[in-house]
């Protein structure tokens, strides 16, 4: 039952003291992103501490199907697994659990119709491109994204920048804010007109957000702790430096899915719903609990404060430490002063 300290991922969005803060060790002096936890101990899933301080790229996730799928192609093309341009690989999904550590800032979903209407009002959006989700509703939306996403005229754009540096009203003011804040780092990129038409979140710590495969999302600011399936394949629009496919993305974005709803953990032991049915997520706060028929693997993961975990002896965790129980049938207790995660799979899910 090791004790591990997990594995940092530097990438230029990544803060440089939030996760050494958390645990309360110098800094590296270099943009540390991501905390992961599982990858290393061949775990059917994967956990992270995100630390965001710029906002990542507009993207989506394939589902299992389109994965298997994308995989194959990409082989028989011969694109090889270390090419940037490699959107696919593995041949696994990637649905994802969001949970705030602190306030968190995303853009996420496509908006429901009138929502997205009202949007290209507020935001002066261009009437032509937009006139499908006037006439056909859903079934516009792919012929929007793809008009929009291939719009090269900077004047455009730098005019709904201008227009989102203006007093847009309560309702809209925040999502304007955020847009500005990216333009500044993507002035010419098509990508950031698409924003208006997402649902826009503010996470407090404790919330989350389940963004399930061909879904649209863009972390913009925060730290979470992001519980997902080990699947490395990750389709971008734009609103990076990285390797883009508009085309693709196209064609595995879910025009149909419903708008991800925040999840509020409102007891000391709350249990979040995704990212899939197999595995358990468990936000533990200032309480003690009795955690019976361990399921072959379980990883506790503390993030603030001081957690205990007791089976036989007694374990201190401090926050940024993980726990790794991998035997069935194991009862063990967890006693936090502070905030703990839990992440169990279910029995035969292996």
């Amino acid at each position: 039952m090791p004790l591990l300290e997990g594995t940092l991922k530097y990438y230029d969005w990544g803060s440089k003291t939030s996760i050494a803060e958390l645990r309360g060790i110098p800094p590296s002096g270099e943009p540390e992103a991501e905390l992961w936890f599982g990858a290393e101990n061949n775990l059917p899933w994967l956990v992270k501490i995100l630390a965001i301080q710029k906002p990542l790229s507009l993207q989506l996730h394939p589902n299992l199907e389109q994965a298997v799928n994308g995989f194959a192609i990409e082989e028989a093309r011969g694109v090889k697994q270390d090419d940037p341009r490699r959107l696919y690989r593995d041949k696994k999904a990637k649905s994802e659990l969001v949970c705030a550590l602190t306030p968190f800032k995303a853009f996420c979903g496509l908006r429901k119709i009138d929502s997205a209407i009202e949007a290209i009002e507020v935001f002066d959006l261009p009437k032509e491109i937009f006139s499908p989700l006037l006439t056909d509703g859903e079934k516009g939306w792919r012929k929007v994204i793809s008009d929009l996403l291939s719009k090269e005229s900077n004047q455009e754009i730098e005019s709904f920048i201008n227009l989102c540096k203006t007093d847009l009203g309560e309702s809209w003011g925040k999502t304007a804010e955020e847009i500005v804040k990216i333009s500044k780092i993507h002035k010419t990129d098509p990508s950031i007109m698409f924003l208006p038409l997402m649902n826009y979140y503010e996470l407090d710590p404790g919330d989350a957000i389940h963004i399930e495969p061909g879904v649209a999302h863009i972390y913009v600011q925060g730290m979470a702790v992001e519980v997902m399936e080990p699947g490395d394949n990750v389709v971008r629009s734009g609103l990076t430096k990285k390797h883009t496919d508009k085309k693709e993305f196209l064609s595995i974005l879910d025009v149909n899915a419903e708008m991800p709803l925040v999840q509020n953990a409102d007891a000391a032991d709350h249990q979040y719903t995704g990212p899939v049915d197999d595995l358990i997520v468990r936000r533990i706060e200032d309480t003690k609990i009795e955690v019976n028929g361990s399921r072959s693997v379980d990883l506790i993961l503390a993030t603030n404060g001081m957690s205990k975990v007791e089976y036989g002896e007694e374990t201190q965790l401090k926050p940024g430490e993980a726990f790794l129980i991998q035997e069935e049938d194991l009862n063990y207790t967890i006693h936090t002063e502070g905030n703990a995660f839990l992440v169990r799979g279910e029995p035969y899910s292996y």
